[in-house]
């Protein structure tokens, strides 16, 4: 009979035991595949220029910053909206006019930014994209920051 370490031995009940990376690279990789199907083609991000140009033009999309009402009041894109990503599911009957118009959503990294393109693409809001490099991107590209408080909704 062959002898096993004591760590790779079989459990007694006969099934494989996988180990903690596998699972964990598993489940990563489901992840971005999900994320991939959701947002799909039609999210490339804008750049921090791209976007700062069109704000200076009629066609202008809808900027959502999705942080906290505190974050927001420290410095914003101007021009943008705060909406707090977990608000979202209360506000998508505003929102609604929007629905086929060019939305852009922004965090301080890209976490919440994501979450709330997910929401509003499973909503059916069909031109939403995220802000490249989000609000740390527009800092390191020194473009200017608002910090006077707007509404709070669309």
């Amino acid at each position: 009979m062959k002898s096993f370490p004591m760590s790779a031995q079989p459990p007694r009940d006969g099934r494989p035991r996988w180990p903690i990376g596998v699972i964990l690279a598993a489940l990563a990789l489901l992840t971005i595949l999900a994320v991939t199907q959701v947002h799909g083609a039609a999210s490339q991000p804008i750049s921090a220029i791209a976007l700062h140009q069109r704000l200076e033009t009629e066609t202008a999309p809808l900027v959502l910053d999705v942080r906290s009402p505190a974050e927001y009041a420290a410095g914003h894109i101007p021009g943008a909206r705060n909406l707090p990503y977990q608000t979202i599911p209360e506000h998508l009957t505003t929102l609604s006019a929007f629905r086929d118009s060019e939305i852009v959503v922004y965090c301080e990294v890209g976490v919440r930014a994501s979450i709330a393109q997910n929401l509003l693409e499973q909503a059916g809001f069909t031109q939403v994209q995220p802000l490249a490099g989000d609000l740390r991107g527009w800092r390191e590209a020194a473009l200017p920051l608002a910090t006077q408080n707007l509404e709070n909704t669309p």
